[in-house]
């Protein structure tokens, strides 16, 4: 039987990924649709009608908790299907990130992306580096549920002790009075307290899993920005050959990006290549580094196996110099060229064309045969 093309195993992969995230994040859908239901009733019910003003603010609480609950569903499913997409392809970004301020279009963006299609991305970076926006993203569920779950685990179980109590307390209850009476009032003045005491254990208990609910989110969405300003001036060069066996295992997702220093940049890219199935190119300015990073692309992927980029100044034809410095490293013009538009302005529609055609380049450069 014919193996799989790499497209095709990475359009099972996602099919699959696509359905176990569905699943597991679709009890936290169903539970933001029920506050919706919740506010909904708040506002409708009949009881409502007597206090219109607290129904409305109670409402308004709880339907800024849907939102924040329909987030959470969204971390979570991102989560998982980061988890559950194999990284089929390996392919390393030779671009420095300098020029992605104002207006002008963000490729590492959409790069960034590219491990949700079964290709994870290296690229080597000299200042200040910024954990991916993807790995980012995808570490915000597990951050959560690691610190959620035991919290609300320990709420739960309070709460349950303190129903059980107070019930274990009313059914032990044997009224003091004289006369009948005075026991039938007794009884039902510790009937109401013992009702008003259960539904105050009720209202506490929802409003603490509210606040922890915010707060711990507010905690995993500030937990990479922190991060990423701590370890801002590392220098991963020492732990390249740790983190390039830990590339080729597949045990890195997403675009994972080194701070390297001048000193060690060539050794780094001819080291980090050596990983690489396809090599991703930004001929927009090719000075002589970039040069030589295409001749230690083709030297160790592959000129097939090499992805050219170049931002579109209307006209989708490449620099004149471009073309000269790719012709004297290969010998050849460039070929799989994809373009990307100039400004984010178009960010949207165009990003989503640019997208498409580099995901289609990089399957076919896969597939291509190395060089012997």
């Amino acid at each position: 039987m014919a193996q799989k093309s790499i497209r095709a195993q990475i359009g099972a992969d996602r099919a699959a990924a696509l359905f176990w995230a569905t699943l597991v994040s679709l009890p936290v859908w169903a539970f933001s649709l029920l506050c919706v239901g919740a506010a909904i009733y708040v506002v409708t019910s009949e009881d409502s009608a007597d206090d219109r003003g607290s129904a409305l603010v109670v409402a308004s609480i709880v339907l800024v908790f849907a939102f924040a609950v329909t987030v959470l569903a969204r971390w979570t499913f991102s989560a998982v299907r980061a988890a559950l997409t194999p990284q089929r392809i390996q392919a390393m970004w030779l671009r420095r990130f300098q020029s992605e301020g104002g207006t002008a279009f963000r490729t590492s963006r959409i790069i960034d992306r590219l491990a949700r299609h079964g290709v994870s991305t290296l690229t080597l970076q000299d200042r200040d580096v910024q954990l991916s926006l993807e790995q980012r993203r995808n570490r915000l569920a597990p951050v959560f549920w690691f610190l959620f779950v035991p919290i609300a685990a320990l709420g739960g179980v309070g709460s349950w002790n303190a129903w059980t109590s107070v019930q274990q307390q009313a059914e032990t209850w044997r009224p003091d009075a004289a006369g009948l009476g005075e026991a039938i009032g007794q009884a039902i003045g510790h009937a109401l307290a013992t009702a008003l005491i259960l539904v105050l254990i009720i209202v506490v208990a929802l409003l603490a899993f509210m606040a922890a609910t915010l707060i711990i989110m507010a905690l995993a969405a500030l937990a990479g920005p922190i991060g990423a300003m701590a370890s801002r001036n590392r220098d991963d060069y020492a732990k390249l050959p740790q983190l390039l066996r830990a590339i080729m295992a597949g045990k890195r997702k997403g675009a994972t990006v080194l701070r390297i220093s001048d000193a060690h940049w060539r050794d780094a890219v001819s080291t980090s290549l050596k990983a690489a199935d396809a090599a991703i190119i930004d001929l927009t300015q090719v000075t002589d580094n970039i040069a030589w990073e295409i001749g230690e692309a083709a030297a160790a992927v592959g000129a097939e196996r090499i992805v050219f980029i170049c931002m579109d100044t209307g006209i989708q034809a490449l620099p004149q110099d471009a073309v000269a410095q790719v012709r004297a490293a290969l010998g050849a013009a460039p070929k799989n060229v994809v373009f990307y538009p100039a400004s984010r302005r178009r960010e949207k529609r165009e990003g989503e064309r640019f997208a498409r055609a580099l995901r289609e380049a990089i399957y076919a450069a896969a597939e291509r045969p190395r060089p012997a």
